[in-house]
């Protein structure tokens, strides 16, 4: 019986100790670097195609710059929940990385493929992500991995 008892607390202990770093909410230092593939380049927020940060702006609204604050749990005091994490383009894809803050937060990642001559952004797929599987996520999108 006694062994019985000290299995039950080990497992319970385990659950606590899961739910107090789930507790914890994910943040962008939380994410590593990701180490960027031969043909594949990055890209500031302000310089991409106007199409394109047009097409992310009616897909999820206002989004904060790295580095700037945003609402990361449910508690809205910034007013955006939404910050970037990086853009990466190779080609006509381009692939944008963001953290999306409030109950359950995660890193919606989004791919478009951007015609030629800047007339269209289409998203072509989006997949979510967590920190730890951010960059193996994007390069999937991008077709690196």
């Amino acid at each position: 019986m006694k062994h019985g008892v000290n299995h039950t607390f080990r497992i319970i202990a385990a659950i606590l100790a899961i739910l107090v770093s789930a507790a914890r909410p994910a943040v962008a230092e939380d994410i590593p670097h990701c180490a960027i593939a031969m043909g594949v380049r990055e890209w500031d927020f302000d310089a991409i195609p106007t199409i394109l940060r047009d097409a992310l702006d009616k897909k999820i609204g206002s989004i904060a710059l790295p580095g700037e604050k945003f609402d990361n749990t449910d508690i809205a005091v910034i007013g955006r929940n939404r910050r970037l994490i990086f853009i990466l383009e190779r080609g006509r894809r381009w692939v944008i990385a963001t953290e999306h803050g409030g109950r359950g937060y995660n890193d919606p990642i989004f791919a478009y493929d951007v015609d030629s001559d800047g007339s269209n952004a289409k998203l072509v797929s989006e997949a979510v992500a967590f920190p730890l599987t951010v960059c193996s996520t994007a390069a999937m999108l991008l077709g690196t991995e």
